[in-house]
């Protein structure tokens, strides 16, 4: 709109800017109170956690997993206000984060789907599911699609050897599974997303 107004008069005209002026403070201000809340809310739940697990013996590890249960993954500024509050260098807790496989530093994806690579599993074709899987979403293990939908992760074992090969789709095992099958299950979780949006 700028731009027009400036190619109409050669300039913008001062009240056109006042008035942009203005409402950009306004945005602005809302944005700190939005951002004043957001680090409070941080804050509150990140002390929380340390004062439940603070006189514990390894009591890092129970934070993150209890930070993790609640965002589905450890959010940068989380983990920035867990370093301020026990006194420890975010590194530290980057290395933490890191070592373990369990905790993620991205997003989860609404919807997943997880290949079991156990023995029984790998010995029945998991890795062909496991291809397919990565050409139907155009990831790898361990990724989530870039429109955050699914997420594509493989486990070692699920506990249903006899079922083999076996996969989980959201939270429902699916056993005996062929290559043929995995078209079907990833269009009904894209389905599930055409539903959500």
């Amino acid at each position: 709109m700028l731009d027009k107004v400036e190619q109409k008069h050669g300039f913008i005209p001062r009240d056109i800017s006042d008035e942009v002026a203005r409402l950009l403070e306004v945005k602005l201000e809302r944005l700190r109170r939005i951002q004043g809340k957001l680090d409070s809310t941080i804050r509150r739940d990140v002390q929380q956690h340390v004062s439940h697990w603070r006189n514990e013996e390894g009591n890092l590890i129970m934070i993150l997993h209890a930070i993790q249960n609640q965002h589905g993954y450890i959010p940068r500024e989380v983990a920035m206000e867990l370093s301020r509050e026990l006194g420890v260098k975010l590194a530290r807790i980057y290395e933490v984060i890191t070592f373990y496989h369990y905790f993620k530093l991205v997003p989860p994806g609404a919807h997943s789907l997880t290949v079991c690579n156990g023995t029984a599993c790998y010995l029945k074709g998991s890795g062909d599911l496991i291809n397919e899987v990565r050409a139907q979403l155009g990831i790898a293990e361990g990724q989530t699609t870039a429109d955050r939908q699914i997420h594509f992760d493989t486990v070692r074992c699920i506990g249903c050897c006899g079922m083999a090969p076996a996969m989980v789709v959201d939270g429902k095992t699916c056993g005996h599974v062929k290559t043929s099958d995995i078209p079907g299950q990833v269009a009904v979780l894209k389905a599930k997303k055409e539903k959500v949006a």
